[in-house]
């Protein structure tokens, strides 16, 4: 089931130039799944692949999306750029298998991944405003005045590319404030430290001499 969520965003003159840039952004939320199959040892690799490298992964959100960027009119006489951005999410939350699902560790991995998805929520939020503020700025105008057309394949790498920037930077904004390490000693505190007895004897997976410490991320 998706919820959907419109908004238009007006057209506003390029700063320096008479074109016209307009960006309408439909996002569609896809809702939101527990994964509850992949053990510790998958979700430390997972997390590493993200670049948040953990002793021992137990919890990690994921929002994966699809991004469409269709151009609806052109008008050179007109200095006019209508398009659409589509953004499709499937956000998923992977709790490891190793913590029962009837557990307090769970619910506590669970209830701190999603902090997650509504800091990612967040993120979305802005997302549209962000669309049209930089809208403005990638697309070349003055080659399409010099060519009379548009390289599409060229905009729709520049804009995928500012797009992601954007949205990571927005979310290394908010997600540390919920990973940092007095969080995760208040968690392993929590629940008459369940989590750690449930995860004692487990390798460390960055570095096997080392005291495991269990971590949740993003």
């Amino acid at each position: 089931m998706l919820c959907c969520l419109v908004l238009e965003v007006q057209f506003s003159a390029h700063a320096g130039s008479l074109w016209q840039i307009g960006n309408r952004v439909v996002i569609e939320h896809g809702t939101l799944s527990i994964d509850h199959s992949k053990n510790v040892k998958q979700i430390t690799l997972a997390q590493a692949q993200g670049g948040f490298k953990a002793d021992l992964g137990v919890g990690l959100f994921q929002n994966r999306q699809k991004i469409e960027l269709n151009f609806n009119e052109m008008s050179l006489p007109g200095k006019r750029l209508s398009l659409t951005t589509r953004i499709v999410t499937a956000p998923v939350i992977y709790v490891a298998s190793d913590l029962p699902k009837d557990s307090c560790a769970f619910k506590l991995v669970l209830d701190h991944e999603l902090k997650h998805q509504d800091y990612d929520l967040e993120v979305l939020r802005v997302m549209p405003e962000e669309v049209r503020q930089f809208s403005q700025d990638i697309f070349d105008t003055a080659a399409i005045e010099r060519t009379g057309s548009l390289n599409q394949e060229r905009a729709r790498n520049r804009f995928f590319q500012q797009f992601n920037f954007v949205y990571q930077a927005l979310g290394q904004m908010r997600h540390p404030i919920i990973d940092s390490p007095e969080s995760y000693r208040d968690l392993s505190r929590q629940c008459n430290g369940e989590l750690g007895i449930l995860l004692a004897g487990k390798p460390n997976q960055a570095n096997s001499k080392r005291p495991a410490a269990a971590k949740v991320a993003k």
